[in-house]
């Protein structure tokens, strides 16, 4: 874990989750290209009931690969900062890392789900890493709260791949978690 200056962690969090998550059986294949896709139609019943429990709801299941030498680009979840959180599960080298950066030059991009990055239509910000500070960077081979509402992104420096398992809660009204209310909400399973 690396944090910059005396910036406070609002990105990163380790989860201490009641049950295992198992990788998905295609993640042992490697390839050479990002991919990016929902699995909604996937069963994760232990993540589904825990939610519950919490008062939130499993509103989309999401798995994401970095190939090996490579980084998904530097991008927030939506088309704006909206400081929400998710739970992450990683399978991958140790060196692998999700990194969070800051940037005064975004620009919000429509996905269509026929690119080089994703087979979904959705819209984000984007920054190139030329035009930003790394904030704070983690290693998600554990399951890892993560702020996705903010600018961040991927690095592999190995010749494994890395795949990650995403679970998006909302609340009752159907909104995504803020990362504060995140930190209330999972503050019995969360790392110090």
């Amino acid at each position: 874990m690396m944090t910059t200056g005396t910036q406070i962690n609002t990105y990163h969090k380790y989860i201490n989750l009641p049950f295992t998550i198992a990788p998905l059986p295609n993640f042992s294949q490697q390839g050479n290209k990002v991919l990016h896709y929902y699995i909604n139609d996937y069963p994760f019943y232990p993540m589904e009931e825990w939610f519950n429990d919490l008062g939130l709801t499993l509103f989309l299941k999401e798995v994401f690969y970095t190939p090996p030498f490579s980084k998904i680009p530097i991008h927030t979840d939506h088309a704006s900062y909206t400081n929400h959180a998710k739970i992450n599960m990683t399978w991958g080298p140790d060196e692998g890392v999700t990194q969070w950066w800051k940037s005064d030059k975004v620009v919000k991009k429509s996905m269509q789900g026929t690119g080089e990055y994703t087979s979904e239509a959705h819209h984000n910000l984007w920054a190139e890493e030329k035009d930003c500070e790394l904030l704070y960077e983690a290693n998600t081979n554990r399951p890892s709260l993560v702020n996705v509402g903010v600018l961040h992104g991927t690095n592999n420096p190995t010749p494994q791949g890395r795949w990650t398992l995403c679970f998006v809660p909302v609340n009752q009204a159907g909104q995504f978690i803020h990362w504060n209310s995140a930190l209330e909400i999972f503050k019995n399973y969360l790392d110090d």
